[in-house]
């Protein structure tokens, strides 16, 4: 092919030409180059009613596996031959290159597909054809490792390549790895998946993607409603609105997110309302992945670790998987293998805030990446790649600022309704701890306006060291006490407990009959919570009865017998919170038990 030897304009003409002669009809429409007025695509020359075919490609003028089979012999199918055997599925889209490369560097003239070829463009602005500089704008985005994955990709596959077509077929000095990659890409810019195909051309052809030639001119225009009518001798197209005379005809890619369009045409929509931002979830260090597994599959969730976040919304998976990822060995034990999905959609407001928490840690580390990566890019995109990775470049920023403040409203909303519940003497603790659901009424007090929700839900509902202020005998008597936090906070549960006036008196006595797994040690199978269980018990019989034997008053006896101590050291354990320390007042995180 040489684009020199005539101009575009030409070779567009001779293209019609070619579509015409063999069949293809598209009387109601013309073809723009990218010097007519309104750019380069497909137009309207009048009106065009709803529904109404405006174009016809019959099935000689379209490029499937099979043409490119039965135009380039390969080893495989030789021996293939032999035996008896049909072609491999599996080498479809790479004879589909091959034929390419076939056809404008060996048949060239002689190609019956050459005034196709001829409109093909030699240059493309996927990351695939970038510069160094320009891959400088990619840094830091989900983009940046695809690149290398892709070409490496595409490396393996031209060696396959190399292996199959005989060089009597295409010269080796033809069959380059340059032209494999241009071949790719007008696969990956202009070809038609199964996924658009579905119930039309793919169940004619077993096609897993074809070249339409014509409408591969079509621009993409996110969400376009196009309809695709099979025939006996080729397929139809028409829009499901009315097109006015003037107007493009655009098509639907499928629901691409501007990274997709940028790694497979070398374009970005402005605003594309499918742009996303790709998170892998990824836990199978976590030492309860089997048992948090289980729950996925029962709830349908087993394939959700890839999540793509949009600006606007989260996607409806993600939440429920973080809901998972983020439960205890107590959820687990009770909630067992039985979850599903509208279990999921509230395990209870301590395992929302991980959730939420979790997620947040996750987008703010990957936007601590992207920012740290700025330094040292270009300090403008002057070429046309460049330009395309900083619109890319810009949106991710943008969806992940949004997300997060977004996150971040909604953990105040979480923790301000925790506020609201703790007052109220209500609650949002799972099922299997508390099946009645208490009164939520108006609560007693309003929220101070200069105090953010976190602060008052740290001062107020977590139960932590700073709450020992609360009670002035059990802090003067803690201050004696020469034991862990974890035991402290065991302590002030049980002397909570015993004393009506205290703030979480209350919810302390909501827990009565809430029971970590290891006092359900005769009903285990196994033995995982022996160890804790004894340790605990040495612990107790190590402070009593000597602590009531000093401060009779604040540990009496029978209030800090061995079973109490033991059932308050497990809602430590399965009640404990960690807020991160952009909910603080100061640059640490807090830990403390949530117990609404």
């Amino acid at each position: 092919m040489d684009h020199t030897s005539s101009t575009r304009s030409e070779r567009l003409r001779k293209f019609v030409e070619w579509l015409e002669t063999n069949g293809a009809i598209f009387s109601k429409v013309e073809i723009r180059d990218g010097t007519s007025e309104g750019g380069s695509g497909v137009y309207a020359l009048e009106r065009i009613e709803s529904d109404e075919r405006y174009a016809f490609i019959p099935h000689d003028l379209i490029i499937t596996g099979r043409v490119c089979h039965d135009t380039v012999r390969t080893n495989e199918q030789q021996q293939q031959q032999k035996e008896g055997e049909g072609d491999d599925p599996r080498h479809r889209r790479m004879m589909l290159s091959v034929f390419l490369i076939h056809e404008r560097f060996v048949m060239k003239e002689a190609s019956f597909w050459k005034p196709y070829i001829d409109i093909l463009p030699l240059e493309f602005h996927t990351p695939l054809q970038f510069n160094d500089e320009e891959l400088k704008f990619l840094r830091g985005t989900p983009a940046e490792f695809a690149v290398e994955e892709r070409r490496e990709g595409y490396r393996e596959q031209h060696q396959t390549a190399l292996a199959l077509v005989p060089e009597s077929v295409i010269p080796r000095d033809v069959l380059t790895y340059e032209n494999y990659l241009w071949a790719m890409t007008v696969l990956s810019s202009r070809s038609f998946s199964k996924d658009l195909m579905e119930g039309s051309l793919c169940s004619l052809t077993a096609e897993s993607e074809v070249l339409m030639p014509l409408l591969d001119m079509t621009n993409h225009y996110p969400l376009t409603p196009v309809t695709w009518t099979i025939c006996d001798d080729g397929v139809g197209f028409s829009n499901c609105g009315t097109i006015e005379a003037g107007q493009e005809i655009v098509n639907d890619y499928g629901e691409k997110s501007n990274e997709e369009l940028m790694m497979g045409y070398g374009f970005c929509v402005p605003q594309n309302p499918l742009s996303c931002f790709h998170i892998k979830l990824n836990y199978s260090q976590d030492p309860l992945v089997e048992a948090k597994e289980r729950i996925l599959a029962a709830a349908g969730l087993e394939k959700s670790h890839d999540q793509y976040i949009r600006a606007s919304e989260l996607p409806c998976d993600l939440l429920p998987v973080l809901r998972v990822m983020v439960m205890t060995d107590v959820d687990l034990y009770y909630i067992g293998q039985d979850a599903d999905r509208d279990l999921l959609e509230h395990v209870g407001l301590r395992n929302e805030l991980r959730a939420r928490f979790l997620l947040m840690f996750l987008l703010e580390k990957k936007l601590s990446v992207f920012e740290s990566s700025v330094a040292g890019l270009p300090a403008e995109a002057t070429t046309t790649n460049a330009q395309v990775a900083l619109a890319y470049r810009t949106e991710i920023e943008d969806i992940l600022r949004s997300t997060i403040a977004n996150l971040q409203m909604a953990e105040q909303d979480i923790m301000a309704r925790a506020c609201r519940l703790f007052e109220s003497e209500g609650h949002e603790l799972p099922r299997y701890i508390c099946a009645e659901k208490a009164a939520t009424g108006p609560t007693s007090k309003r929220a101070r306006a200069d105090v953010r929700p976190s602060e008052q839900f740290i001062d107020s509902v977590l139960i932590t060291s700073e709450s020992f202020a609360t009670d002035q005998a059990f802090l003067e008597a803690s201050e004696l006490v020469d034991v862990n936090e974890d035991i402290l906070l065991t302590l002030f549960l049980l002397r909570a407990r015993m004393v009506p006036s205290s703030p979480w008196h209350a919810a302390i006595r909501r827990l009565d009959g809430f029971k970590h797994p290891m006092l359900l040690l005769e009903q285990n199978t196994g033995d995982m919570y022996g160890e804790m269980l004894a340790e605990i018990g040495e612990m107790h019989d190590s402070l009593f009865p000597l602590l009531t034997e000093h401060f009779g008053d604040v540990f009496p006896a029978e209030h800090f017998t061995v079973d109490k101590f033991l059932w308050a050291s497990g809602i430590v354990e399965a009640f404990r919170v960690i807020v991160p320390p952009r909910c603080t007042s100061g640059d640490c995180e807090v830990e403390g038990i949530c117990l609404i």
